[in-house]
């Protein structure tokens, strides 16, 4: 953990600069065979286009462990990660999203900065990632610098790649205090509770047979409560 404060001094002066103008979305020529996005900024400046298939499917060769990328079946971590999605199908259902929301949306727990959030994160190593174990502050700005490597041009997506493990901090004492979350209720692939999980869902439709949902008449069919 000796390199997060340099990543920290290097980083953040990049971080207070960014102020992206306001930009309207739309379809680029051709984007529904091509899945790209154009950008449509103000007068006088120039559009930036990303093509989503450049962004879903670049990825490195190999994790951290010298393994292939979601390795869901075979990974150095299949013990931990599977218990926790297993626990997470489990126990995500409606009562459940309905209790955090009433806990968590007062907004009563701290007033944070960011940075002092990311920092607490050095306590946080992600049970659902097969991927690395490392402290998720570091996988913060490995995030947002690999980003930056790629895309120089997109800031926006260097913050968001900063900012995307933040939510963690509710699994932390610190800030939870309390009402403290275990990994299972914050980390990890989502997916909407009130209807019939998919099977692409991580570890499949099997991994949800002991949530109470899915035998309600309701939250257990396809489109739920949608």
């Amino acid at each position: 953990q000796a390199i997060l404060p340099q990543a920290v001094s290097a980083y953040v002066p990049s971080v207070v600069r960014l102020r992206a103008p306001p930009m309207s979305v739309k379809a680029s020529p051709g984007s529904a065979a091509s899945g790209s996005t154009a950008f449509s900024p103000r007068e006088g400046q120039k559009a930036d286009v990303m093509s989503l298939e450049a962004l879903h499917d670049w990825r490195p060769t190999e994790n951290a462990f010298g393994d292939s990328f979601r390795n869901y079946e075979s990974s150095k971590r299949q013990e931990v990660v599977q218990r926790t999605y297993t626990t997470m199908h489990t126990k995500q259902t409606v009562a459940f999203a309905k209790e955090v929301r009433e806990r968590w949306l007062k907004f009563d727990k701290a007033e944070m900065s960011v940075m002092e959030m990311i920092a607490l994160l050095d306590n946080l190593v992600d049970d659902s990632d097969p991927d690395n174990d490392l402290p998720n502050s570091i996988h913060d700005f490995q995030t947002a610098e690999r980003i930056r490597q790629e895309w120089p041009e997109h800031d926006w997506f260097h913050l968001v790649g900063l900012l995307h493990d933040v939510g963690k901090v509710l699994a932390l004492p610190e800030v939870a205090g309390e009402d403290i979350l275990e990994q299972w209720a914050v980390v990890g692939d989502t997916f909407p509770v009130g209807c019939a999980p998919e099977e692409a869902c991580v570890f499949g439709r099997e991994s949800f047979q002991a949530n109470p949902d899915l035998t309600h008449p309701v939250y257990g069919s396809k489109n739920g409560i949608y």
